[in-house]
């Protein structure tokens, strides 16, 4: 999922069992995060997650 202007982008990650998410802006990445991690982050820089759309991979 990403912002409309593709500013910031969610991705899911699977690696066997083990899942988690990860955040793209920029030249930032955030990694291994909780979907709770995701919501605080994307919170603290003021991007509505609500507004999100899917994307093809």
């Amino acid at each position: 999922m990403q912002t409309r202007d593709g500013q910031w982008r969610v991705e899911a990650v699977v690696r066997r069992r083990t899942r988690w998410y990860r955040i793209v802006h920029g030249d930032e990445v955030y990694d291994r995060l909780s979907i709770a991690g995701v919501e605080r982050v994307l919170d603290e820089a003021g991007v509505d997650r609500h507004l999100l759309i899917e994307v093809e991979q």
